[in-house]
């Protein structure tokens, strides 16, 4: 079947099942509505009529030929207004001349208990009715209100004769705007398909006329193209960017364990040092070449899965920014740039590598941002019952509409600062892997040439202990 026609016959079909749905819904709905509302009526108009006769006949006192007197005026009065009045004693009928349906046919109404009411709706040679009972003063006197409902199923079988000759109309129009479109829609991809096949044989001037299905033409004339020019290409692209983001990522994290190995080793090599000296060098030395294993596994799993079983632990921060402190002493001093620590968590419930890692990421950032002489603060605290990570600095800061994209992968702020330090425009992107590991925010505040304040935002998930 040629796709025109499926479009053809599917918009047809959704069309018509929706309107026919649509419009059976809004009849029974609205017809539904109205025979409530006539129950309200009725019930209204019950309990008017019941109070009116218990203060105009006294059932105790009265005689039977003067109760039927006296309601046949009721009944007289309330007829004029299509309303149909009935009494009953003990079931057995006082007044009733009402002969539209049967007695036997509502003798269920007759059975209301005291001070309550029964309404049913009654169908009969194609009229309705809807009936009320209850019970008058007297427990053995039972008033039955009966009125013609017709009207309003006749409103509705009006409204789905209405409802068909319209969808008939619409059914014309729709199927010819169908036909039209169905055509339109299918022109461009039957001409795409001829288009596609001449270029899969390398000759862009012949048209090959159409003689099967649209998609069994077009998916061989792209398949031919995708497997000779699109695919290949598109998968040795998609391959050497998977591999490129994989060593820039990797690059720029060794980074910082490397500068500090280098320092220290550097510091070992050239410097007269105490042994004291010399083995705290040392183990800094090994701690960090320690990290860069455990670096280079996570990496593999936020470049290429984006997703990793976080080794959650009971952190203390102050051990935490001890080690990253010793990480930038070297680098620090280079600088001239002070490191503040300030702390009022005792423990955090986090991953030490990945947390390590993302706090080494803002503050090389900031140190790359700090003029010499500059401070740059690193701050753990509780707000509300969020534990909060903060890393700020009075360095070149941020421009306010380039806040929302310096955490988009590759995006770097000053390109000719970043070929000079090394980096990839990474760093802030690990971050917020790292932060979304932790189901964390990162929170950035800035002003252009007066500094940066970085906020890592850890919420209820993340347990944390104040310090004593």
């Amino acid at each position: 079947m040629k796709l025109w026609k499926k479009i053809f016959i599917s918009i047809l079909m959704v069309s018509l099942t929706v309107l026919s749905i649509s419009s059976y819904y809004l009849i029974n709905r609205s017809h539904l509505d109205n025979v409530s509302r006539e129950q309200e009526r009725s019930l209204n108009d019950f309990e008017l009529i019941q109070s009116a006769l218990e203060n105009g006949i006294d059932f105790n006192t009265t005689t039977d030929d003067s109760l039927k007197l006296l309601f046949s005026h009721y009944v007289d009065f309330y007829s004029q207004k299509g309303i149909h009045l009935m009494l009953f004693h003990n079931k057995d009928k006082v007044f009733n001349e009402f002969t539209d349906i049967s007695s036997n046919r509502y003798q269920d109404l007759l059975s209301v208990g005291e001070g309550s009411k029964q309404i049913q709706i009654l169908t009969e040679s194609k009229q309705h009715y809807i009936f009320v009972s209850g019970t008058m003063t007297k427990a053995d006197y039972c008033l039955v209100y009966a009125r013609n409902i017709s009207n309003l199923y006749q409103a509705r079988t009006k409204s789905v004769s209405l409802s068909i000759l319209m969808a008939a109309g619409l059914i014309i129009l729709l199927s010819l705007l169908s036909y039209l479109y169905s055509h339109w829609i299918t022109n461009p991809i039957e001409l795409l398909n001829l288009g596609a096949n001449a270029i899969s044989k390398g000759n862009y001037s012949i048209r090959i006329p159409a003689t099967k299905d649209e998609f069994s033409e077009l998916g061989m004339a792209f398949n031919k193209m995708a497997t000779a020019v699109e695919c290949r290409t598109k998968e040795l692209e998609e391959k050497a960017k998977e591999l490129q983001v994989f060593i820039d990522d990797l690059s720029h994290e060794m980074n910082t364990p490397l500068t500090s190995i280098q320092g220290y080793s550097d510091f070992l090599i050239s410097a007269n040092t105490s042994e004291e000296q010399r083995l705290k060098a040392a183990e800094t030395i090994h701690t960090e070449a320690k990290r860069m294993k455990d670096i280079y596994t996570k990496l593999l799993t936020l470049s290429f899965a984006r997703e990793h079983d976080l080794e959650l632990a009971s952190v203390k921060i102050d051990d935490l920014f001890s080690e990253i402190n010793d990480s930038f002493l070297v680098q620090l001093n280079e600088y001239g740039i002070h490191l503040t620590l300030l702390n009022s968590l005792n423990t955090m419930n986090i991953d030490r590598t990945l947390i390590h890692m993302l706090l080494c990421n803002l503050i090389k950032n900031s140190i790359q941002a700090t003029k010499r002489n500059g401070t740059i603060r690193l701050h753990a605290y509780l707000e509300g019952e969020s534990s909060i990570l903060e890393v700020s600095d009075h360095g070149c800061g941020i421009p306010k509409d380039k806040i929302n994209e310096v955490m988009k992968p590759f995006f770097r702020l000053d390109k000719s600062r970043s070929r000079k330090t090394g980096g990839a425009g990474l760093g802030l992107s690990i971050c917020k892997s790292i932060a979304d590991l932790h189901h964390a925010d990162i929170v950035i505040d800035s002003e252009f040439e007066k500094g940066t304040c970085i906020k890592i935002i850890f919420y209820n998930s993340v347990t944390t202990s104040l310090l004593p």
